[in-house]
């Protein structure tokens, strides 16, 4: 098409200019008619051929300049490893990502809904050998679970409900299988700002709306390469602090108990140590008062 484009210009610019030369040995005396037509036509076709010209490079101009905004646009995704993206989350298939990794971590709120989708593909994980899965949920008598309770629209109650309810389904789907694999539930120290979910190369990440209740949300999925910063390089360090600082509560089936701040089974708070030797001093003040 450049070629063509070029051949045209080409040919107005010769037929405009032979017209000019024919003019020049018509007599206009004998023959104006002849030597104002022939003049005409040669003015016309010379015109055509630049303005076709100029057409071509505004036209290229204007793809040079979109060119260089797409290869903008296209180094900054490869420097940011970005691999996927779709509009709504919903349509992502999770299951390559739970079967074929060695190490597998979930980020989520609650993650029941999410736990009971992919409990066949958790079931086939539990049951390879030498993989680690560890799942990350918001701690049900934390600081934040009132506030995301106000977020989706439910009480305190239920959505700590939902959150033992996701750590039993862990625990029942982990039983069922012939427990090759590791799998341990921590509760967040903080707030979940995204769900994660990572893989021994990829970090998919599903943003959540600022607004209350359920929308339609995006996911990207990030490849982490070794070696190399980039966005899925920076939450996989990150991950290793949501580790230090969560509060691990059951490995491979079974709940923890004893000196933990929080018993699950009960829902009520361990006093500390301190917090007890408060309390006594507390009292023995109060009889001292009264005697």
């Amino acid at each position: 098409m450049k070629y063509l484009n070029i051949l045209v210009i080409a040919l107005l610019v010769v037929v405009g200019l032979s017209c000019y030369i024919i003019q020049a040995h018509i007599d206009p005396k004998d023959y104006p008619e002849w030597n104002t037509a022939v003049g005409n036509v040669g003015s016309a076709v010379l015109i055509c051929g630049l303005l076709t010209l100029l057409q071509n490079l505004v036209t290229k101009h204007m793809e040079d300049a979109n060119l260089r905004r797409m290869l903008g646009i296209s180094e900054s995704i490869k420097e940011s490893k970005l691999r996927t993206i779709l509009t709504d989350s919903s349509k992502y298939d999770y299951k390559d990502l739970i079967t074929k990794s060695t190490a597998f971590v979930a980020i989520l709120n609650d993650g029941l809904r999410w736990v009971g989708n992919n409990s066949p593909s958790l079931e086939k994980r539990f049951s390879r050998k030498n993989t680690t899965t560890e799942f990350y949920l918001v701690d049900p008598q934390g600081p934040f679970c009132q506030a995301l309770a106000v977020k989706t629209l439910k009480s305190l109650g239920e959505l700590q409900s939902k959150i033992e309810q996701s750590v039993s389904q862990l625990e029942s789907t982990y039983a069922r299988t012939s427990k090759n694999g590791e799998l341990k539930i921590y509760f967040l120290k903080n707030y979940p700002t995204q769900t994660l979910f990572y893989s021994d190369d990829a970090v998919v990440v599903t943003p959540y709306q600022v607004s209350s209740g359920r929308a339609t949300i995006p996911l990207y999925e990030y490849v982490n390469e070794e070696g190399r910063d980039s966005i899925a390089s920076h939450l996989f360090k990150d991950l290793e602090n949501v580790r230090k600082e969560s509060r691990l509560i059951s490995i491979n089936g079974r709940r923890i108990t004893g000196d933990h701040p929080y018993s699950l089974k009960t829902g009520a708070r361990k006093k500390s140590v301190w917090e007890k030797l408060q309390f006594w001093k507390r009292i023995t003040k109060s009889w001292s008062l009264q005697l």
